[in-house]
């Protein structure tokens, strides 16, 4: 035992004090108090369990006689699972590391932080992985579990099998159309409550070139939106659409995700988690030595996204190509370890 004990930081602490009192306590506080925006936009916390949804299209009125009861109809339920992917960071607190000039207790609290901020683009690569790939919104296949073959009607809205809700805009420019097109797809759907879009830096600086400087007599927006756009920059909200900026989005690629009206909190995602609360959020693993359980430890998350929403989504890619590409999404987060 006395091997292990006296280990210090190159400042003189104990490790177990740096890490009793400072890395474990920040990695608590992280995941009790911290949700990831996009987690909380899109989506609602689920385990690797079955969810049940109803496929069994529109309900309808019958018209009755005297004394006739409405016939009883079957529900059918419809289902979708996943299991969750185990991640594990590849930067953690070995033993030649701590032995090391850099292990001060100040480097081995950034450390944590450095864990926490790649914690965070991991939760977000896994949510738009799911959305951004074909398979998760309707894009003309389905599995047995989900029963259906193709979109349940809305209104006066039928669809076929083949509906798909990854699309290209047939040009390499973007124009307002696209936005409009997207949001219909949607509406088309009954999602006609808030709507959300995606995008990153490289798709704001093509909408506020859009607006241009000076109005022109083709431009389909007042000069008050062009003035706005050309001194504060395109800022939030566009063509009912609420815009949030993410240098996770690919470059010409548009998400947005619309909301049933006055259903809001029927989120299109569950943030798949293990359903032992021991097994959630981010966990420092201990190490291989038990009198100081910080040597070789590291940092674990199991997580995954799933939509359950298929109608709720469109993505399109700014091209001129009539093929949606899928893009790469968690290459620079997640790499095959196995």
């Amino acid at each position: 035992m006395a091997l292990y004990e006296g280990l210090m930081t190159t400042d003189g602490i104990d490790l177990n004090e740096v890490l009793y009192d400072s890395v474990l306590p920040t990695v608590d506080v992280y995941n009790r108090q911290e949700m990831l925006d996009l987690r909380a936009l899109l989506c609602s916390d689920h385990n690797e369990s079955y969810i049940k949804f109803d496929v069994s299209g529109n309900w309808k009125y019958e018209k009755l006689g005297e004394g006739q009861m409405p016939q009883a109809r079957k529900i059918v339920w419809g289902k979708a699972q996943k299991d969750t992917g185990k991640y594990g960071l590849n930067v953690g607190y070995t033993y030649d590391w701590l032995m090391s000039d850099f292990a001060s207790s100040e480097n081995i609290r950034r450390m944590i932080n450095n864990a926490i901020s790649q914690d965070r683009a991991l939760q977000t690569a896994v949510i738009l992985d799911e959305c951004l790939l074909t398979g998760g919104w309707f894009d003309g296949s389905f599995t047995a579990a989900e029963v259906i073959k193709a979109p349940v009607t809305y209104g006066q809205n039928n669809f076929t099998g083949t509906h798909t809700h990854y699309n290209t805009s047939g040009s390499a420019t973007l124009t307002l159309a696209t936005i409009t097109a997207m949001k219909e797809h949607v509406k088309h759907h009954g999602f006609k409550g808030q709507l959300w879009g995606l995008m990153n830096a490289n798709m704001t600086k093509t909408i506020e070139d859009l607006a241009g400087w000076v109005a022109a007599t083709t431009t389909p927006v007042s000069g008050k939106i062009i003035d706005q756009v050309a001194i504060e920059g395109f800022q939030g909200r566009l063509l009912g659409v609420n815009w949030k900026e993410t240098e996770w989005m690919p470059d010409d690629y548009l998400l947005i995700v619309g909301t049933y009206e006055g259903r809001a909190g029927e989120k299109p995602l569950r943030y798949i988690q293990k359903k032992n609360p021991g097994a959630r959020g981010l966990i420092l693993t201990p190490g291989t030595r038990p009198n100081y359980p910080i040597i070789n430890s590291a940092y674990i998350h199991w997580l995954e996204a799933l939509i359950v929403l298929r109608a709720a989504g469109v993505v399109y890619q700014i091209s001129a190509n009539t093929t949606y590409t899928n893009p790469s999404i968690t290459a620079n987060v997640i790499e095959l370890g196995y």
